[in-house]
């Protein structure tokens, strides 16, 4: 397995033997990893600066892999399939993982792709999701050359909704045309932000935020929407209170979705949503949409 202090950087990795587990495996499996995805969430655990559910102590959360044992309790995933989920600790030849958070790969999946869905797709699933965006509506997605900003892309035009990106450098900009964004603004300086968002809709009102950026990002952002718009928070560092939103913006809906937590307090729920996943994965090999 891979070894990382506390707190260090990817630089201090090393591979150490794993210790064998003798414990009842109950309500958990045992998975042969085969591919793990690295999230903005890995690195944050890291440098021990990682917020959200305490529950993720060591990096690699998102496992693809086959089944070799399992406990009694867990029908749904027979020794030899292969899964693919969310555990703790991931990088590792072997890793003990609750059963609630692991479903069936399909076939139409490879492991490498499973393991980098795992959090990118749930999360754009879930945020549209909640915010009801449909056909029509103008989208304001901020860090789009990013893993969930793509995924929300694709998600984005299979809905029919008009999306302005946001991104750093010029070769993100460039690679948010390939994927057929024509409109982008910056993300590195909120006031550069706000003038070309603004002038790209002539002053017209967004419908929709999806969030993940911080300071002055969340108020231009949020002076953007139109009456009744909606802004969908996935960051975790500055992120506004609901009092605090309201004052700004009333006539708007909030809401601050953070999965880890969500998947942790209502595990069923989770594996409804990777079950989602992966029966569109199987209906269709060139899109999970």
């Amino acid at each position: 397995r891979l070894e990382l202090p506390v707190v260090g950087a990817v630089a201090n990795l090393h591979v150490a033997p794993q210790p064998q587990s003798y414990a009842a495996l109950n309500g958990e499996v045992e998975v042969r990893v085969c591919a793990v995805g690295l999230n903005f969430r890995d690195v944050l655990i890291a440098l021990g600066e990682y917020p959200g559910n305490h529950s993720w102590q060591t990096a690699g959360t998102d496992v693809a892999g086959t089944i070799t044992a399992r406990g009694k309790y867990v029908p749904q995933l027979p020794v030899h399939a292969a899964a693919f989920g969310s555990s703790s600790g991931c990088f590792a030849s072997f890793v003990r993982a609750d059963a609630r958070l692991l479903v069936r790969k399909p076939a139409a999946l490879s492991f490498e792709a499973a393991a980098s869905l795992v959090s990118t797709w749930s999360t754009v699933h879930v945020a549209f999701q909640r915010l009801g965006l449909r056909a029509g509506q103008r989208l304001l997605l901020h860090a789009a050359a990013g893993g969930v900003g793509l995924v929300a892309v694709e998600y984005a035009h299979w809905l029919g909704v008009s999306v302005l990106g946001t991104a750093g450098r010029l070769h993100k900009h460039t690679l948010l045309r390939g994927v057929g964004i024509c409109r982008s603004a910056s993300s590195r300086d909120a006031a550069t932000f706000a003038y070309g968002a603004a002038r790209t809709y002539h002053a017209a009102r967004l419908s929709l935020v999806l969030n993940s950026l911080s300071t002055d990002f969340i108020s231009a952002s949020a002076a953007l929407l139109g009456e009744g718009g909606a802004f969908e928070e996935i960051g975790k560092r500055g992120v506004w209170s609901a009092a605090r939103m309201q004052h700004s913006r009333a006539a708007a809906r909030y809401e601050v979705l953070a999965i880890d937590d969500d998947m942790h307090q209502d595990p069923p729920w989770m594996q409804r949503v990777l079950q989602r996943l992966s029966q569109r994965a199987a209906a269709d090999r060139k899109s999970v949409v």
